[in-house]
């Protein structure tokens, strides 16, 4: 009779044994709130794909025009990405990052530069990156935002820009002596991760 009464408690303790390794168990694998969140889907490495202008991009005194519809992104990717020296133009990148911020790197050569910041509306139609441009804050708002797996796209208006950045568009533009032309663009970042 002791043995069964010591058998009974024995199972009784493995019983609350086996109920708290259950609830620690439980307890200790549930992911916290913090684990839980989802990270931004903008968050990658992009390259300037394509920058087509979206009105005619004319001198103050009409002198010089570029068409509406002309493809100026490599005129865009020097002029934006020429704040970082890499080893090679190709391996040139922006990276949007955690906490909003900007960065331009080097790919392939560890290298990455505090370029800046974003921030993106809630409804998620507007992203705009405010980049430091020849030590000048300069925003950039992207409207009628489309996102994909792939690139973003979206329109850009009025960016300031020095006449000599579309000189290599139309020559004529060299000569222009407007401290900036206005030009709207619709911007295509690819997504290169």
């Amino acid at each position: 009779m002791l043995n069964l009464g010591k058998n009974k408690l024995n199972v009784m303790k493995l019983k609350h044994i086996n109920y708290i390794l259950v609830f620690s168990f439980l307890f200790f694998s549930c992911d916290s709130s913090e684990d839980n969140e989802v990270s931004e889907p903008l968050l990658g490495l992009y390259t300037i794909s394509k920058s087509v202008l979206t009105t005619d991009a004319t001198s103050a005194n009409g002198a010089a025009t570029v068409p509406s519809g002309t493809d100026i992104s490599a005129a865009i990717i020097t002029a934006f990405l020429s704040e970082i020296e890499c080893q090679s133009a190709a391996n040139k990148a922006i990276e949007i990052a955690d906490g909003n911020k900007i960065n331009f790197v080097c790919r392939f050569e560890n290298k990455t530069q505090d370029q800046g910041s974003w921030a993106l509306n809630a409804q998620r139609t507007e992203f705009t990156l405010t980049l430091l441009i020849q030590g000048n804050l300069v925003p950039l708002k992207i409207t009628n935002l489309v996102e994909s797996s792939s690139k973003v796209v979206g329109n850009v208006a009025s960016i300031p820009v020095p006449p000599i950045l579309l000189a290599s568009v139309n020559q004529a533009f060299a000569g222009i002596l407007d401290q900036a032309v206005l030009i709207s663009i619709q911007l295509e970042l690819e997504r290169l991760n």
